[in-house]
């Protein structure tokens, strides 16, 4: 006699068995999935969950320092001109000009003797003082004219020359019998480490230390003037070794600059951090002002500039650097150089002429931020892709949030607590950048008050809340 166990079953049996069996196992596999969910999610990052302490009361947070903005020179013209209205209606503090003596024909030459006309860059002075901007003006490039084979990445022929250069141009700006500008800033060169503008180094023969130094000295010659700052090295990136050398270097500084392409805006607060520890041995320079000349998620152009990732990433590295601020972080740049096409991929946050003058989203972030402006408060929970940032002013709480993902499109739902409120009706508004704007009325009957916030990726919000 065969074995039972040899029999064949029929279909129905094995039909039976199979679904007994996913009965049974189908929950333990379900839940292993769900953590290995659990763990990938943990491993990627943190969701937020935001807790605003209301009786946490911090250090004021001023709005002005990004109000700051950096016009590179694509055209040899006053870019600046066709946007000058919508650049005003973004209240600027400080605009930046480079390029000033290549493309603007300041110097010349009449036998031995250098010749100044600024009646161009004038022009595009008088630009940024019409938007109500006092203008920072980047010493660069070398004027062919008295640069070694006349080009404008090169030192001078003649180092005296490049001294008087920049003192005519400090009186003619700053001086009281000219422009009369008070507080302008002078920074010396732009990116000077960049291959394409000279690559000078802190030795050799493109010292970027001499071309400082020679820079000082036309400054420190200027006559008859109010007052203004010198400063630099205005380099690609934060750099220890250039910050050090210059502040070491016995020469006038009035403030330290350089450049931030950061796609983490986490990484802006590091450098800060960064930076005031490399003052600690150098208490002369920890409270002169600290300039971020140039900003953005990346030096190179790109498409996302035109989007809301450019928007929320403005606004996610204003919040990190809202608490311990630099003196300005200038947003590169206000208007787009031209021939960008339809997909207007330049820096700029408004498209060129050519190209119908059209507002990006970043334009709108600058405004839109303002009412955070107040004494900060505590804010825990902050995540990997939503961070935020909680003041109080005029009895309204605002909590302003940015959910940035540099990588994706991650999407939260957030959860978000206001505690220690006194209890009472509350109005509560949610405004969001380029989105949805709803009021509603909250009664308070305990200490604490909680929502969830729905964030698409690449989304800025401000909440605000008012006892009625």
């Amino acid at each position: 006699m065969a074995n039972f166990l040899e029999q064949p079953t029929s279909p129905k049996v094995n039909t039976i068995v199979t679904t007994i069996a996913l009965l049974v196992f189908l929950p333990f596999l379900l839940f292993g999935v769900y953590q290995a969910v659990v763990i990938i999610s943990r491993a990627a990052g943190t969701p937020a969950n935001i807790i605003v302490d209301t009786t946490n009361v911090l250090e004021p947070i001023q709005t002005d320092f990004y109000h700051a903005f950096s016009q590179g020179g694509e055209e040899s013209k006053d870019m600046l001109a066709p946007v000058a209205g919508d650049v005003r209606a973004l209240n600027p503090r400080i605009i930046r000009l480079d390029h000033i003596y290549d493309h603007y024909g300041v110097v010349g030459r009449s036998g031995n003797d250098l010749t100044f006309d600024f009646s161009r860059l004038d022009q595009a002075v008088n630009t940024i003082l019409s938007t109500g901007a006092k203008p920072l003006l980047a010493l660069s490039f070398m004027p062919s004219v008295i640069a070694r084979d006349g080009k404008i990445i090169n030192p001078p022929n003649n180092w005296d020359e490049w001294a008087l250069v920049v003192q005519r141009t400090v009186e003619h700006y700053s001086g009281k019998g000219n422009k009369n500008l008070s507080g302008v800033y002078y920074e010396v060169w732009n990116e000077p480490d960049l291959d394409q503008f000279g690559k000078w180094k802190l030795s050799g023969d493109k010292n970027y230390l001499t071309l400082y130094r020679y820079a000082a000295i036309g400054a420190g010659g200027a006559q008859n003037v109010n007052t203004f700052s010198l400063g630099g090295p205005a380099t690609t990136g934060l750099y220890r070794n250039w910050i050090i050398a210059l502040i070491t270097s016995g020469n006038r500084l009035d403030f330290l600059s350089w450049h931030s392409y950061l796609a983490d805006p986490k990484r802006f607060n590091d450098d800060q951090r960064n930076l005031a520890t490399w003052l600690l041995p150098y208490p002369r320079y920890t409270l002169i002002p600290k300039l971020i000349t140039e900003f953005g998620f990346t030096g190179s152009k790109s498409k996302a500039y035109g989007t809301m990732y450019a928007a929320a990433h403005t606004a996610a590295t204003i919040r990190q650097l809202a608490s311990g601020r630099p003196t300005y972080a200038f947003s590169f740049q206000p208007i787009d150089g031209p021939n960008q096409g339809a997909s207007a991929d330049g820096w700029g946050f408004i498209t060129h002429e050519d190209n119908g003058k059209r507002k990006k989203p970043r334009y709108f972030v600058y405004t839109f931020l303002d009412s955070i402006a107040g004494t900060r408060l505590g804010v825990t929970g902050e995540g990997t892709w939503v961070t935020g940032l909680a003041t109080t002013a005029n009895k309204t709480i605002r909590l302003m949030l940015v959910n940035f993902d540099s990588g994706g499109n991650h999407v939260e739902t957030v959860p978000i607590t206001w505690t220690n409120l006194e209890p009472g009706t509350y109005r509560y508004r949610e405004r969001f950048l380029l989105g949805r704007d709803v009021t509603l009325t909250e009664t308070v009957t305990s200490p604490a008050l909680a929502k969830q916030l729905y964030m698409p990726a690449q989304s800025v919000a401000v909440l605000e809340l008012t006892k009625l």
